[in-house]
């Protein structure tokens, strides 16, 4: 939807320029005329078609020179040289026209060379007084004005050209762009609008000291995680500033689009490693056209899960969660670019077997991603017995109802944390994928599976959101132990890979993501830090404050007895599970049960380790 607003912008724009141009140059014409024709009688059908003719050979040589098809606000030196060669082949064309007609035209050289100077004129004035004034203020405007800041441009390419015209055309902006940087040697020396090619990633810091730059903007879309690193390692080793381009992805779009904008380098660009391809074919068969269910759907993890249903074709998404803001908010979201028969939003908890009985009979989903969940460990750990209501309890309810609505497919949405957890909450998620396994080997109907995962970025229990509200309020940033270390992926990453494995499950498997190396939390810190402009332990302190109850220094993605196969897929990788033990879970279930009921924790607690492992429950 957003793309064809932008396409219908850009053809009344077009449109609109050419209206213009049309009034213009039929007001050049008559104003060549007057001028110079030396007093000969006026003739007004001859002068009419002579005008006609004119103007028309004008009009398609812009055509021609694609005059029509960029966005004027951003254009440069290549722009006018079009527009130039547009008006000398129009002159050419008049005067072959005019020779080869056997009476010539009316048109003298001096009224084409009057025409050809008044509309080329015009055409100037009408497509560049913006850049032109905005170069007019830079160079006489008030001096007293506090002047734009320098900024080094990093990539000489479309999306780099786009970035400095935005900038030359917006001074408002504030970024006054002084030089370029580029790795490819052969652009040295090479000019775009004006700023010159003067070196690549060995020269940032003599270029910053040249050009009295402190900031440096990344434009370079078509760039790989690895290599935005490397980029923005080096520019901080420099004591730079570093943006980068936002929401541009190929060429035309860079030259006309008024979406090239400046972003600070989000901390996604820079995990250590590249992000998995999704197998489009794969995802379109598991969700077009099915009816899909999200419970925990205005979560972190479940509405990502509801933007990609719909993007992926759901014929019906049902959004079910008890948050009642997050609700709203992603109602606000949705209702922007899906009509309303395309979602619905059901207000309700797991914990309730009845709601979720009259949802799924009334609704029919053929796909249930089950993303409800307690998941901050600090709380559940003095809050033990909701864990338990919630996480366990809550995912047997779904499990349940969806063997007696008829689901096709049923994912639990689980996590590094259950491997040998040390609190309660993992320990919660690890049962939870015991009652998917014991619900997969009695199941003649529903397929039941899970993916377990570990922390993505900017989730609400991430430490992200945590650091950036320290930063932000002067420090100091908070970790718990200096080795500790965690695998990451960005929320969108995830749940590509969580709906692949989805489809890939055929009964009982637990898949595990590919999370590349883990990341020390303190280097996590670091970066925030440095992105947000600043320098750990100088200007913002990093405070280790030990480990808290339920914490260990590194989580797992498997149990050391689990075999690992991979898949057909990419970045998936399915664990071959022992068999549950169907009695004992029974016992634990029952046990749980009146625990959670008496609210006493200390009882759920010592209850749920005895049937998940505890090596590191007491470390």
């Amino acid at each position: 939807m957003e793309e064809k607003k932008k396409k219908a912008s850009i053809r009344y724009s077009s449109l609109l320029t050419l209206a213009k141009d049309i009034l213009v140059y039929a007001v050049a014409y008559v104003l060549a005329y007057v001028l110079g024709r030396n007093g000969a009688k006026f003739e007004w059908k001859s002068q009419y078609i002579e005008g006609i003719i004119a103007v028309s050979v004008t009009i398609v040589w812009l055509t021609v020179f694609r005059s029509y098809r960029v966005v004027w606000r951003y254009a440069g030196i290549s722009e006018m040289l079009n527009v130039i060669g547009a008006f000398c082949a129009t002159f050419v064309t008049l005067i072959i026209i005019d020779t080869s007609m056997s009476e010539g035209l009316p048109m003298s050289i001096t009224i084409m060379i009057l025409y050809i100077y008044f509309s080329l004129s015009a055409s100037m004035l009408l497509r560049f007084y913006k850049p032109l004034t905005a170069a007019l203020v830079r160079t006489f405007g008030n001096k007293k004005i506090v002047p734009p800041e320098n900024i080094i441009v990093y990539g000489a390419g479309y999306t780099g050209a786009a970035l400095i015209k935005r900038f030359i055309g917006n001074p408002d902006e504030g970024y006054n762009p002084v030089a370029i940087l580029d790795d490819d040697a052969s652009k040295r020396g090479s000019v775009v609008s004006g700023i010159r090619v003067v070196g690549g990633r060995d020269n940032i810091r003599e270029t910053m000291n040249k050009y009295k730059a402190t900031t440096i903007a990344i434009a370079i879309t078509k760039i790989n995680r690895e290599e935005m690193r490397k980029i923005y390692e080096e520019c901080r080793r420099h004591n730079a500033t570093v943006k980068a381009v936002a929401g541009i992805t190929g060429a035309e779009d860079a030259l006309s689009s008024e979406a090239v904008s400046l972003k600070n380098v989000n901390i996604e660009d820079l995990l250590r490693r590249r992000e998995h391809k999704i197998d489009r074919a794969l995802l379109d068969n598991f969700i077009k056209d099915k009816i899909v269910m999200v419970t925990g759907g205005a979560g972190s993890i479940g509405s990502e899960l509801c933007r990609q249903a719909l993007q992926y074709g759901a014929k019906k998404l049902i959004i079910f969660d008890h948050h009642e803001n997050g609700m709203f908010e992603i109602n606000e979201e949705f209702k922007k670019s899906y009509s309303g028969d395309k979602y619905s939003l059901i207000v309700g908890t797991v914990k309730d077997r009845e709601k979720l009985r009259s949802v799924m009979d009334e609704v029919k989903p053929q796909i249930v991603f089950h993303a409800a969940a307690y998941k901050h460990v600090p709380m559940m750990e003095i809050n033990g017995d909701e864990a338990v209501k919630n996480n366990i309890f809550g995912t047997q309810n779904v499990i349940d109802q969806c063997a007696e609505s008829g689901v096709e497919k049923f994912i639990l949405i689980s996590t590094d944390k259950a491997v040998n957890p040390a609190n309660i909450m993992g320990a919660s998620k690890r049962m939870a994928e015991l009652l998917v396994e014991n619900k997969a080997s009695v199941s003649n109907g529903t397929v039941y599976a899970a993916v377990r995962f570990g922390n993505v970025l900017g989730s609400s229990g991430s430490v992200i959101p945590t650091f950036i509200k320290q930063i932000n309020s002067g420090g100091p940033v908070t970790v718990t132990h200096r080795e500790m270390k965690r695998y990451f992926m960005t929320i969108p990453e995830a749940v590509r890979l969580v709906m692949q494995a989805g489809a890939l499950a055929k009964g009982g498997e637990v898949f595990v993501l590919d999370m590349g190396e883990p990341v020390y939390i303190y280097d996590l810190a670091s970066d925030l830090i440095k992105l947000s402009g600043l320098e750990p332990n100088r200007d913002i302190k990093i405070e280790i404050t030990g480990l808290r109850s339920g914490e260990k220094l590194f989580e797992e993605l498997r149990f050391s007895d689990e075999d690992v196969d991979v898949t057909t897929h990419e970045g998936i990788f399915v664990c071959r599970l022992e068999p549950v033990n169907k009695q004992k879970l029974r016992n634990t279930l029952t046990k749980l049960k009146q625990a959670a009921d008496d609210g006493n924790k200390l009882k759920a607690e010592k209850v749920i380790f005895e049937m998940v492992p505890d090596i590191y429950r007491n470390l």
